[in-house]
């Protein structure tokens, strides 16, 4: 009786390296790409937010018949959008959107975020341009265009630390009118964006 030798099926070591190792690169080659999504996704969140509050602020100034002002508030590295309502075409005070319940100069139109975990780690980028500089717009109701046409400006937002700094404006014209962009000097731009480009 004749006896036959059956060959173990399986992985040798060898195979299971080379597999392992092409795995690797793989994983290497795809974790900056993954991250940049993230980064990108993080900033395109935050700006949607801020350009939904500023339209709020805009539709509630004309519903309202009443002068609203949007700003930034900021204190270190946490900072907040907020809408209230103003009698003062000149009012340069953010309203206080870092509580729900401040004690006094409560934002009674809209505030981001609720917690600043919302921001995803999204940061301020320099000073906004937005109100002359001091980051406080008023919106006239009658045409729900700035009260003052020279506080048209930005607030620029930075994505999360990472490979790339990619930064997006919430852009503001004298009209009231607000559009998400992408900066002209920005050297790593989001594809997104790319017929969106505004200064700075």
């Amino acid at each position: 009786m004749a006896t036959t030798l059956r060959r173990a099926e399986g992985f040798t070591l060898i195979e299971l390296m080379v597999t392992l190792t092409v795995v690797f690169v793989l994983a290497l080659i795809a974790v900056p790409s993954f991250l940049a999504v993230r980064q990108r996704a993080a900033l395109r969140g935050a700006g949607d937010q801020a350009l939904s509050l500023w339209n709020q602020a805009r539709f509630e100034a004309a519903k309202r018949n009443q002068l609203v002002k949007v700003g930034v508030h900021s204190s270190g590295a946490d900072f907040c959008l907020g809408a209230a309502t103003t009698t003062d075409k000149s009012d340069t005070t953010p309203c206080d959107c870092s509580s729900a319940t401040p004690t006094s100069n409560a934002c009674d139109i809209a505030r981001f975020p609720d917690n600043q975990n919302d921001w995803r780690s999204v940061t301020l980028s320099g000073t906004p341009t937005l109100g002359s500089d001091h980051g406080v717009a008023v919106i006239d109701p009658r045409f729900a265009a700035l009260a003052d046409s020279t506080a048209a400006g930005t607030i620029t937002f930075a994505a999360p630390p990472g490979r790339i700094g990619y930064k997006l404006n919430l852009h503001v014209d004298a009209l009231g009118r607000a559009v998400l962009c992408e900066s002209t000097s920005d050297a790593n731009p989001m594809s997104d964006y790319s017929d969106r480009r505004c200064s700075p």
